[in-house]
């Protein structure tokens, strides 16, 4: 069965994910409920689930800080987010972490089991990549991935764009390239981007925004605050030591 863990603040709700939805129907198991984010984080670093079902606004730690958890984890499991009709436009920000879909809670018991069936139809094709990807040698994946990174990393590319090329599990090819360099795969990324950035900077008058845009960084304000982070100086600095 596919195990889910959920958090909301409102016991009603609550109430009504353990008793009013019938999971065994969609071969789900609720094995865990958390009453804020703090919790369902500390419930996600003890075991992790097939699916996350997390209200937005809650005490302590929100919804959104809870994708971020996960998103920054690695962990790729298919969230969803329970909101209320106030809080759609805030649900929007949770995109970037790869939200899977987000239902209004007045509408919970017909449109939650709508939003189960996709997660799970995610998480099948997720197993259905892996099946594929064990035909492959590690070995062979781990060329192609470095391939794919060095063709791309000035891009806006995601871990499910490099899963997506190279028709494999997300999480195994970042296991996978951990495993293989003792690093994370996004930091090397990002590695690679400081270092074309200071090429750009030595070599050209590009403006700090170009160049930025130019190494696969959308936000320059971002691009300096990490510039400065990994070389110690800013990126005006640099040039003008170059």
């Amino acid at each position: 069965m596919w195990r889910i863990i959920a958090a909301d603040d409102e016991a009603y709700i609550r109430e009504a994910l353990q008793k009013l939805i019938d999971w065994e129907k969609m071969d789900c198991n609720l094995i865990k409920i958390a009453s804020d984010g703090q919790e369902l984080i500390e419930m996600l670093e003890e075991e992790t689930p097939d699916i996350v079902i997390t209200d937005i606004q809650m005490p302590g730690k929100d919804g959104i800080e809870v994708c971020q958890y996960i998103y920054e984890q690695h962990l790729h499991i298919p969230l969803i987010l329970l909101t209320a009709h106030s809080e759609f436009q805030y649900a929007r920000e949770a995109i970037r972490y790869n939200v899977c879909e987000y239902v209004l809670k007045m509408s919970v018991m017909e449109e939650l089991p709508k939003a189960v069936e996709k997660a799970i139809h995610e998480l099948e094709k997720e197993n259905a990549k892996k099946m594929l990807m064990k035909k492959e040698e590690p070995e062979t994946l781990f060329l192609k991935m470095e391939q794919y990174i060095e063709e791309n990393y000035k891009t806006k590319i995601s871990l499910d764009d490099i899963a997506t090329a190279l028709h494999a599990s997300g999480s195994y090819l970042s296991r996978l390239y951990k495993r293989k360099t003792g690093k994370n795969l996004f930091d090397v990324i990002f590695d690679k981007r400081i270092e074309a950035a200071k090429e750009y900077l030595a070599q050209t008058d590009m403006r700090t925004y170009e160049i930025s845009e130019a190494v696969g960084i959308e936000d320059p304000g971002y691009f300096s605050k990490m510039f400065k982070k990994k070389t110690g100086v800013s990126p005006t600095e640099f040039r003008k030591r170059e």
